[in-house]
């Protein structure tokens, strides 16, 4: 990436204040959510809740890229089923994947469309000018974290993402969300990743990275995650080392890693490391992510305004500029 990335999510309630964002130095804006069920968009959050093609259009003249998110932290990967041959099978189901494909390229065209609020009513909208491409916010993997299943999953979503590259308008961004128990390969000084071995989304980065634009790693502060050495740990394997493992290809390497954190002055007892854990992490190991991304952005006058200084102040938080 030649532009350091400072993206953020559009949070529905309270309403992020689209007046704020266009103003400030963010240049990627993420809203949720759409979800699929057998081709079916259904829209949630700033998706459903606003008059979307009003901020898109105001985001698009603000030369800001704009994104939207398939799935989040309620979505199951069985929601992906459909996508693919059978229950057992790693390989795209055309049957499938049409439908699902149509909705995104309708959806990111912009302009008037018809989609489904979560309940399932039909719910006409506007997406203005459309998006700029789309963020897989994929999570709830814990059942399929180890070994087989890992790979398994890895597959799959390795398949998706070569043939939504293939299939989605030229330049389109693709990044996914993952979380970093789902990330990182082995033990690396953090606990819980001892039980992932195989990486779920290494592998897939190993097999796909070509397709994919960036990633949007969501890095807790949660139980092994908490302590401000896990932080560095797993910064310095995400920012120095990761993908570096037996056939990742160049370009998977060069995939910048956007690190998440929670919105300033909040300090997180449960949830995203903070942004002084980040900061210091990135001042002591010396090395700098492709960006940051925040979740989500908020409409409070005393929070928001005070993001770009934040972010400014961890990303030069390094003196010179690294990537995975």
């Amino acid at each position: 990436m030649d532009q350091e990335i400072k993206a953020v999510y559009l949070k529905a309630s309270p309403k992020s204040d689209i007046d704020q964002l266009c103003d400030s130095e963010f240049n990627t804006v993420i809203a949720t959510f759409v979800s699929f069920a057998n081709g079916q968009a259904c829209v949630d959050g700033p998706m459903a809740d606003w008059q979307p093609g009003d901020w898109i259009d105001r985001l698009h003249r603000s030369n800001k890229k704009v994104l939207f998110s398939i799935g989040g932290g309620a979505v199951l990967p069985e929601t992906l089923e459909f996508l693919f041959l059978s229950p057992e099978s790693t390989e795209i189901s055309q049957a499938g994947y049409a439908p699902f494909l149509a909705a995104i390229w309708q959806i990111l065209r912009g302009g008037p469309i018809t989609v489904h609020s979560l309940s399932g009513a039909l719910y006409p909208t506007d997406y203005g000018q459309g998006f700029h491409g789309i963020d897989l916010d994929l999570e709830n993997f814990a059942s399929y974290s180890g070994g087989v299943q890992s790979d398994f999953w890895a597959c799959r979503l390795a398949n998706l993402n070569l043939a939504l590259r293939r299939d989605l308008p030229s330049g389109a961004l693709l990044t996914h969300a993952p979380q970093t128990p789902y990330l990182l390969i082995g033990d690396w000084g953090v606990g819980e990743v001892s039980a992932n071995p195989n990486g779920l989304y290494s592998k897939m980065m190993q097999l796909s990275g070509e397709a994919v634009s960036w990633l949007n790693v969501q890095i807790y502060n949660q139980s092994d995650f908490a302590s401000q050495q896990a932080v560095e740990n797993t910064l310095a394997v995400l920012l120095n080392d990761w993908p570096m493992v037996a056939g990742a290809s160049t370009s998977a390497r060069q995939v910048a890693v956007t690190v998440a954190m929670a919105p300033p002055p909040v300090e997180c007892s449960s949830g995203y490391v903070s942004p002084a854990q980040l900061r210091d992490a990135l001042s002591a190991l010396n090395v700098a992510p492709g960006g940051l991304n925040g979740w989500s952005y908020s409409s409070n006058n005393a929070v928001a305004p005070s993001w770009d200084q934040v972010f400014t102040q961890i990303l030069n938080a390094k003196q010179t500029s690294g990537r995975p």
